[in-house]
């Protein structure tokens, strides 16, 4: 193989490994705050939504708060078939969408066209701040809205673990599928250098 064969093959490796990490990378979800017995975030809509992973917890009612930066038509709408919302987003304003998770599961959203898509993660648990120190616990649902987030128990504690073993789960699954894709966009390259 000469050097200018091999660059190409390095020049193309890098960018497929790039387009792979930026169409199907890992998406990091965002907690929602939790505020006067109501899960709260802010999603700016701006060529796509973000954050487009959200996670709240079962049983407490939610409240997105759609920051539309852009007039697109596709934007112009927001859908969640799961709890049957179908909201207008006015260009250039701030639309709450209000609905009520009961069951933990992973529910997606998408925009009107079916373009811009987002998902809502429904656990076990919501996290309200601890007024002691600022850091963030999980509590049972209903003990968030009656207000009893001092009481700790071993069940918050198994919630978390769970979670953080479903969100390990989801990564290496991820990571896997990643692969596999960046290896059969590899190898019609390797396969035509080869000739």
């Amino acid at each position: 193989m000469t050097v200018r064969v091999i660059a190409t093959l390095g020049g193309a490796l890098i960018l497929t490994g790039l387009l792979v990490w930026y169409f199907f990378g890992p998406k990091r979800a965002r907690q929602a705050e939790l505020a006067d017995g109501v899960q709260v975030i802010r999603v700016t809509v701006k060529g796509g939504y973000s954050p487009d992973v959200i996670q709240v917890g079962a049983g407490v009612p939610v409240r997105l708060l759609f920051d539309r930066q852009e007039s697109g038509d596709c934007s112009s709408r927001v859908v969640f078939p799961d709890f049957k919302v179908n909201q207008t987003l006015p260009a250039f304003e701030t639309t709450t969408v209000a609905f009520l998770p009961e069951k933990p599961g992973e529910y997606e959203f998408a925009c009107g066209m079916g373009m811009h898509h987002g998902r809502i993660l429904v656990g076990e648990s919501a996290r309200v701040p601890d007024p002691g120190g600022g850091h963030a616990a999980n509590v049972s649902a209903t003990a968030a809205v009656a207000g009893g987030g001092d009481s700790l128990g071993a069940g918050a504690a198994v919630d978390s673990a769970d979670s953080e073993e479903r969100e390990r789960n989801t990564e290496i699954s991820d990571l896997t599928r990643r692969v596999i894709f960046g290896g059969l966009l590899t190898a019609p390259v390797l396969r035509r250098q080869g000739r």
